[in-house]
This record gives structure tokens, sequence and C-alpha cells, in this order.
């Protein structure tokens, strides 16, 4: 199974889990049998354990001796020592008592019976024989042996009540206070169970620690493991698998393997152990109804597999629903302020309620199984009950079962019922965590499209110089490319502008610097060394970014400006915050830079939060600086400011600046235009505006005719 694979690093605790278990398993399994213990001895019997006695006159003493062999006789004769008028048993290690116990059942069930015969002329004929020598003692024993060995199981059982009743009417003739034994030896069972109950509860509390322990560090392990490989996705990869898709899988996925982690190592070590035990203990009973536990077991498996049928193929469709009704969630919230200036609330409603009946159908389907499940195995083990019951309540009519023992082979049984319902149960269970171990798979074992060099050579001193080469790119699964021949050079102190129309290309040139995507021809260099064989760490830290998208996290101003490094200085942050132009509203807030940040930035406006994630990239002080359109929500004045900053504070820099505006990029030292993902002009504003038409027309719908003149960026 491959949720197993997940408990492998945790080897040392299963083992510790197993010993454990172990340990609660022997101490339940022991429970059966003190209470048997109770009710067959300690009420039955008066709490006498042995026909060995403890106490024997001396003419009983020389009646059974009268019927054991001579190694018999010496055995007694070690064993009992006259004291005060009476022999008194004085050996009492476990097998002087067992060779007792089997030499003097038989004599003392015999002696029992003759004595306690009616008195008729039989009986008086038997006992003038005895008396007179004509019939011995030992003939009279081999009678009786051969009579109980043809009763089978019911002579085993009239053996040793008829010994136990020869004790008891011996202590009574003695005067030994038969009641102190009985409440003896009760309260030293009773005591002895309550100990083992004890124990059995310090296992439970222990495997349960240790198992949640864990299980917990699986799920950790998995969510860093997941997260890991996510960060070092492309593109690709993310689109591949989808955002709501990979939050499923780091949440709800991890915790289906978490908490079957739990059950595996409780119920699926502990069911086999307990099983096993009580079907041994079932055995030794030799009770005549073992074959009641092969019915109950057989109809639980079968119970088992019309459940598995129905229920396991709707586990990986109810996955795929999670992932869908995440994905619809997500949308909507992201999507809220667009929903309402659209009126399509209602909309929106229906197509996640959509989403959400799918799930719930699904759930409804699989809890309805589970739930006719439950009772139907609750049946089946009354049904055994009401068996064992039956069958075994002749057995005692019979003479071939006590009522303790019943009571012993009924919880035995229960202990087999429910280790193979706990097995089960798991067996229904495991796959729907299969389902989620094969999802986490999927992820982990998917290789990203951009990866570090496999040999990394001396790097150079980077100065930021960005080199394109015929590079052409085509999106993973694309049947044409989105880029075609890109040539271009961009040198440390130079600003260079791309500008086109929409899906012209430009974000997909600026994100292959970073190697957010790969050159399908030609190649990227920074310094002359293609940056596929530059480690990504060392390639990236070379470069600040600001997305089109600005993206801000929680924390404060300060956090997100210091975002490269937490270690930064206060004056670094804030010279920073000064180029992007965010120093003043900063300031005017109550806490500084010390306001928070909400999550994703929704306690700023728009133009804030991009003046932010430049302040972000500029502190970085990296040697190329990328921007996507990320001057779009500041007005003109700050656009124009903030490019004079940069001018003088990102002399060194190489500043590749992707624009709508052609204001944004006019003062900049190159313009790239494209179109259609090829470049069909380069050069500064002036030269554009004489020689590509496509620039020329942009800038007559943007600018006036001083702007295009090149006069306004200079205010």
């Amino acid at each position: 199974m491959k949720a197993f694979r997940y408990l492998k690093p945790e080897w040392r605790a299963a083992i510790l889990i197993l010993i454990l278990l172990v340990g609660q398993a022997l101490c339940e399994l022991a429970l059966p049998n003190y209470t048997r213990s109770l009710v067959d001895v300690g009420v039955q019997q008066a709490g006498i354990e042995h026909p060995a006695a403890l106490y024997l006159s001396p003419k009983s003493f020389d009646d059974l001796s009268a019927y054991l062999t001579p190694e018999q006789k010496q055995l007694m004769d070690s064993a009992y020592t006259l004291e005060d008028g009476r022999y008194v048993r004085t050996a009492h290690d476990d097998q002087t008592i067992a060779q007792l116990d089997d030499a003097l059942a038989l004599p003392m069930a015999t002696q029992y019976t003759l004595q306690h015969m009616p008195d008729n002329a039989q009986t008086q004929a038997m006992k003038a024989l005895l008396a007179t020598g004509l019939v011995d003692r030992k003939t009279i024993l081999e009678k009786a042996r051969d009579m109980l060995q043809g009763q089978g199981a019911m002579g085993d059982t009239l053996l040793k009540q008829g010994a136990i009743q020869f004790v008891r009417t011996e202590y009574e003739a003695l005067g030994v206070d038969a009641g102190k034994i009985q409440r003896g030896y009760l309260w030293t069972t009773g005591l002895a169970m309550l100990g083992i109950t004890l124990l059995m509860g310090v296992f439970i509390v222990a495997s349960s620690l240790v198992g949640s322990r864990t299980s917990a560090r699986i799920g950790r392990r998995l969510r860093g493991q997941l997260f890991g490989k996510v960060l070092h996705f492309g593109t690709a990869e993310i689109n591949r698998f989808s955002t709501a898709s990979l939050i499923t899988r780091t949440t709800n996925d991890v915790q289906q393997v978490q908490q079957t982690s739990m059950m595996m190592l409780r119920v699926l070590l502990y069911a086999p152990i307990l099983g096993i035990g009580g079907i041994i203990r079932v055995m030794q009973s030799r009770s005549g109804l073992a074959w009641i536990v092969v019915v109950a077991v057989a109809s639980m498996i079968g119970l088992v597999v019309v459940t598995s049928s129905l229920a396991v193929p709707k586990f990986k469709m109810m996955q795929k629903l999670t992932d869908r009704i995440n994905l619809v969630s997500r949308e909507i919230l992201s999507g809220v302020p667009v929903i309402r200036a659209f009126t399509r609330e209602e909309y929106e409603e229906n197509r996640f309620d959509e989403a959400n009946k799918g799930l719930m159908r699904v759930n409804l389907f699989i809890n309805r199984v589970f739930s006719l499940l439950m009772p139907l195995m609750g049946l089946v083990m009354n049904m055994i009950t009401l068996m064992i019951i039956w069958f075994g309540a002749k057995g005692i009519d019979l003479g071939t079962m006590q009522v303790g023992s019943l009571l012993a082979f009924i919880s035995y049984t229960m202990q087999v019922v429910m280790s193979f319902m706990m097995i089960s149960m798991s067996a229904i269970m495991l796959p729907r965590a299969n389902v989620s171990a094969e999802r986490i798979q999927e992820v982990l074992t998917t290789e990203p499209s951009i990866t570090d060099p496999v040999q990394v050579d001396t790097m150079p001193e980077f100065t930021g110089r960005v080199r394109f080469e015929n590079v052409s790119f085509r999106y993973p699964d694309a049947s044409k490319d989105v880029l075609h021949d890109i040539s271009f050079e961009a040198g440390p102190g130079q600003m260079i502008g791309i500008i086109g129309g929409t899906g012209s290309g430009k974000s997909s040139v600026l994100y292959m610097i970073p190697r957010f995507f790969d050159a399908t021809q030609g190649r990227v260099t920074i310094d002359g060394v293609d940056v596929r064989d530059i480690p990504l760490t060392t390639l990236r830290s070379l470069i600040g970014l600001v997305p089109q998208s600005s993206v801000l996290f929680t924390g404060d101003i300060a956090s997100n400006i210091k975002f490269a490094d937490e270690d930064m200085s206060d004056e670094r942050m804030q010279e920073a915050a000064r180029i992007a132009q965010a120093e003043d509203f900063i300031l005017e807030k109550e806490q500084g830079y010390l306001e928070p940040i909400a999550q994703g930035g929704t306690n700023v406006s728009g133009g804030q939060k991009q003046r932010l994630s430049i302040a972000r990239a500029i502190a970085a002080r990296p040697k190329i600086l990328l921007f996507d359109d990320s001057f779009s929500a500041l007005d003109y004045r700050t656009d124009l400011n903030l490019r004079r900053q940069l001018r003088t504070h990102a002399k060194d820099a190489t500043v590749i600046m992707v624009a709508q505006r052609i204001a944004s990029v006019m003062q900049a030292d190159q313009i790239i235009v494209l179109e259609n993902g090829a470049i069909t002009a380069i050069g500064t504003h002036s030269e554009l505006l004489e020689k590509s038409a496509a620039y020329r027309e942009v800038a007559a719908s943007q600018l006036g005719e001083q702007e295009i003149a090149g006069k306004a960026g200079d205010r």
C-alpha cells in the first residue's frame, strides 16, 4: 500500500508502538481468563483452585494413598507433613502442585463418589467387598478412569469437579474456614485484574501518545516536502496541477495520510496481535464452539468485500471534487469585487452550489454505505453472541463447560470479531488514504522543468549585462511559439523599455531572465553566462523583480520592504522607500514602517501596493531590475519622480521595464517594440517615432504634441 511508505522514516517509533501494543494485547487477552477464574473457581469452587488440597485428614490421606502408584505415593509423602493431627501441604511450587493434581484428581473424585453414593444394597455390597479386600481400590480406579475417558470433555469436567467437591468436604470435616479461602481467592484475583487493567491503560496511553506524535511528524514532514517542492516548481508545473489542487494536496490529502498513519500504527498493528491471540485462546478452550468464530470471521469478510466494492471507487472521485470546490471557492473569494460590480452573485452562488452538491452527493453515498455497514456488523456480533450462549448453555447442561468458561469464550470470540472488524474498517479506509498518497507522490515525483545546472563552473563577478541571443519560446503543450527570434542587449546603467500590445509577449521576455521560463531556442545570458548554467539561487539574487500584479505579505511595511534580507538596516529600507516614492504615505500611517499589512495587502491602495513592491525590489540592491508594467497604478508625476530617482540611485543596475504607457519608457536608453512575439523595432523614443509606425500610432493615442517631442518626460 502506498500509504505505508511514509512510515519508513518512523520505523523506531513503529517498533516501540508494536512493543506497547503487544503488552496491551497480552493484558487484554489475560482478563477473560481471570473472569473465568472468578466465576468457576472463586464462586463455583469456593476459591479452591487445585485438587492438591492444603489440608487432609489422616484417614483421607491413607485412603488416597491406597489409590496411588509407589512414585505418586512418594510424591505425596514428600509434599505433605503431619501437623496437629492433620496433613498440611508444604509444597507450593507450581510443578509439584501440577504433579499432585494429576495424581490426586481421579482418586479424590472416586473417593467422593464412593462416599456419596446412594445407601442401597449395591453400595453396601461394594463397600463390603472393599473392606474384605476382595476388590481393591486400584481396580475401582481403573474402572472409573475407563468410564471418564469414554465421556470425553465431559469426563474431564466431572473429574475436576469431583476432586474439588472432595476437597470442600474435607475442609468442612477439618473445620477449615472455607469462606476465608474463597474471599482470599476473590480478592487476590480481583486485585490482579485491576492491576492488569491499569497496566493495559498505561500501554494504551503510551501507544496513543507515541502514535499521535509519530503521525503528526509524518504530516509535518509531508507538508514541508510538498511546500518545498511546490516552491521550486516552474509556471508549467503550477499550471499542470492548478493552485487549488496543490492547496488540497498540501492540506486535505496530507491530513488523510496523517490520520491513516495513526490508524496503521494503532489499529493495523494491534488488530492482528489481538486476533491471533484470541484465536489461540479459543482453540485452547477445547469447548467445541470454535466453528462459531469461523462463521463470524467469514461474515465480517463478506460484509467488507461488498462494502469496499461500493465505497472505494468513490474515494478518488471525492478528492477530485474537493479540488473542484476549492478552485471555485478561491476564484469566487478572490473575485468578489468584480462579481458584485457585475451583479453576478446569484450565478456564482449557483456555480458554488453545483460544486458543493457534487461533493455532498459522493459524501452522502459513502456515509450511507458506512452507516449501513455498522448496524450489519453489530447484528453479526449479536447473532454470534446468541449462538455462543445457545450452544454454550447446552455444554453447561451436559457438564462439558462451566459458566466462567462460557463467559471467557464469549470475551475471546468478541476480541477475535472486533479484531477482524478493525482490520475490515481499515481495509475500507486505506483506499482513500492511497488515493491521497498517490496525489501527494505525484507532486513529490514531479521534476521541475526549471532546475539547477548539473555541473556548476566558476562564476564570474557579475555586473548585470543581459543579452538575448535569437531567443524563441513556446509554452508547454502549445502549438506555436509565443516569442520569435528575440535578440537585444542591456548593460549596467542602461534602462531598456519594452512596449507592445496585449499578448505581444512582453512579460514572457522579462520572465525568461530569472528563469521562470526557459528558452525553447537560443539563449539568455548574463555577462556571457547562459542563465541555465547559473545556479538558481545565484541567478535570482542578481535580480529584483516587480511583477505586474503586486504581491504583499502579511506582516508590516518594514517586513515587506526587507523581504530580501531580514537583517537589512533601517537606513537602507528607508532609502528604498524614498526612491519608490513610498516614504510620504508610509510616514502618514499611524505606526509608520510598523504599520500592519493585511493578507494580500488589502488595507493599502493599488498605487501604494505597487510602490511598496518597487521599494522591496530596490532595497535588495540587485544588479538587474525588472519592472513588469509596475507603474500602471501610479499617477504621471509619481511615475516621473520615481524614474528620475532610479536614474540617480540605480545607475549601476541594468533596468528593463515593461510598460503599456509610453510615458513610462520614453526616456529609456532603448525601447523595444514587440508585435506578435517578435521585435519590430529597437531605438530611442525619437528614433522610433521616425522609423516605427506602430510606435508612432501608440504615441499619438497616448501623448500630446509636447510629450511626443520628448519634453514632458523631463518635467
